[in-house]
């Protein structure tokens, strides 16, 4: 089921729903190697929350062995070396050609798979995170799984779990 893990979240001091959410990487759900398809990224963005302007904020960076997590698909990440694209277009280009009536924005922070998630890197990604939402935007934080980097965020920018609805 794509996305993965898809779930929402409210800021911890209040039980209004906030429209933020978490999920796995595309593909995510057919396994966690191997290249993913255009199609099941086509899913991905179809299984998205609808609404207005998506803001999509990337941690996918490396693996604990350097390689990109965006090395599983037909586009690239920004942070990539040119040698590591082999010309694939940017993630963000790759949905505007692939799906111009959606409304998606990414946003990079490229983070290490396994590892902890920086302090900086989480100052920068909550005050993303904040900016997006005042602008009445739907945000997509992802990581590889779905999990574990984009929970230590949501715990920094004081966010828990809404299971009323995702």
């Amino acid at each position: 089921m794509e996305p993965y893990k898809l779930r929402r979240w409210r800021r911890s001091s209040s039980f209004d729903p906030v429209p933020l959410f978490t999920c796995g990487r595309p593909g995510r759900s057919k396994g966690n190697q191997g290249a993913v398809p255009d199609a099941v990224v086509d899913k991905w963005v179809h299984g998205l929350p609808g609404g207005s302007t998506i803001s999509v904020v990337s941690l996918l960076g490396r693996k604990p062995n350097g390689l990109s997590e965006y090395s599983f698909y037909s586009f690239c990440g920004t942070f990539e070396t040119p040698a590591e694209t082999k010309s694939r277009p940017p993630f963000q280009q790759w949905l505007e050609q692939r799906h111009p009536k959606r409304r998606l924005e990414v946003i990079e922070h490229p983070t290490t798979d396994f590892k902890p998630v920086p302090r900086e890197t989480l100052v920068v990604v909550a005050r993303d995170i904040d900016h997006h939402l005042s602008m009445g935007r739907i945000v997509v934080l992802m990581d590889s799984g779905g999990e574990t980097r984009t929970r230590q965020v949501c715990k920094y920018a004081a966010f828990v779990e809404d299971p009323r609805s995702s």
